[in-house]
């Protein structure tokens, strides 16, 4: 995001502390979009702003700094909020005055490492949920939580690590109990221009009892950027979560889990996209996701297609128009199986 900066006097108490070089960026998306199959929802249009952010950057001394992202989008995963009500997505120290090397401590609202390293590089989360990543798409994983995390690069130039401890049920839900959900993830980025991603998550839901409480995720990524302006890769997810949980949080687009009350439910899903240079401005992105939602089960499946060009009007604006379609399996929800296709035109503005 292209930056603003100001410089000013922050009073606290009886101290003053000049703070200079505050960075304030943001990033304001817009959606017209219209859905197109032969289907109940064919016809029915809406204009949409799926995301509306904006980062303060505090620069602290020797190096560490503050950071708070605040959302405005015009929904939220919290259900409880009003339309384009502005909640804080992020706010958390980086201290890495405390050590020697390329290494820092995090604590506060934090966002999930793995998230965090896929939208450093996917650029079009400004497409809509459709196109966000799978885990926060099907609410696997929650964008921020809060905890601790200990973050630095691996040696020898193998890439990144990062540990965390968070309270495990996402910023919206207050976790009082005696578990926690601790990842792990790393990033190699030795054998460029291969990138490969791989996180663990651990954690427990507390209501649900030590038996089927368990909830679990492990996910890879393998990435390969061309010489000529193109970029490809494929991800795969694992989760396992209670089926009242799925239920309760509303993940995988709100599968029928309903018979499975009181069990486990496992589901495997993946993603694999292209993008390719176009033009000097433009450029074009394939992507396809596929999620079984209840592996014990036939028919708990889903699949989508997504087709986009994008055009970059200048370094902060850019538009695109985007199709895709989804196939739901025939027993994936309580009614059954649909199909579900829309078309959309985007813009996405940096400040």
């Amino acid at each position: 995001m292209k930056k603003i900066t100001f410089a000013f006097i922050f009073f606290a108490g009886l101290h003053a502390w000049a703070l200079s070089d505050i960075e304030i960026s943001g990033e304001v998306d817009a959606t017209a979009e219209v859905y197109t199959l032969p289907t109940a929802d064919q016809g029915n249009s809406a204009f949409r702003i799926p995301t509306l952010l904006l980062d303060i950057n505090v620069p602290l001394k020797d190096g560490n700094q503050l950071v708070v992202n605040f959302e405005g989008a015009e929904t939220s995963t919290n259900e409880e909020a009003s339309r384009f009500e502005v909640q804080t997505r992020e706010a958390y120290f980086d201290l890495v005055s405390i050590f020697d090397g390329m290494y820092a401590l995090r604590g506060g609202l934090l966002p999930q490492p793995w998230q965090e390293a896929e939208y450093e590089d996917w650029s079009y989360r400004f497409l809509g949920e459709t196109a966000w990543v799978i885990t926060e798409k099907w609410k696997y994983l929650s964008y921020s939580d809060v905890g601790l995390s200990f973050m630095g690069e691996l040696p020898s130039e193998w890439g990144e690590a990062a540990l965390t401890l968070v309270n495990g049920e996402g910023r919206d839900a207050k976790e009082v109990g005696p578990h926690k959900e601790a990842a792990l993830f790393f990033r190699l980025m030795k054998w460029n221009p291969w990138t490969i991603s791989l996180n663990y998550v651990r954690g427990n839901y507390d209501q649900y009892g030590d038996d089927v409480g368990l909830k679990e995720r492990a996910q890879a990524l393998i990435t390969y950027r061309g010489e000529t302006n193109w970029w490809a890769g494929v991800e795969v997810l694992y989760a396992k979560d209670p089926a009242d949980a799925v239920r309760a949080l509303k993940m995988a687009e709100e599968v029928d889990v309903l018979d499975l009350t009181g069990q486990a439910v496992e589901a495997l899903g993946g993603s694999a996209f292209v993008t390719i240079g176009t033009g000097e401005k433009s450029e074009l992105m394939l992507r396809y996701d596929y999620l079984n939602a209840v592996t014990s089960e036939s028919g708990k499946d889903l699949s989508t297609g997504i087709l986009a060009w994008a055009y970059a009007i200048s370094d902060d604006f850019r538009v695109a128009a985007e199709t895709d379609y989804t196939v739901y399996g025939d027993r994936y929800f309580a009614f059954g199986g649909r199909e579900k296709a829309k078309f959309e035109l985007a813009a996405q503005v940096l400040f």
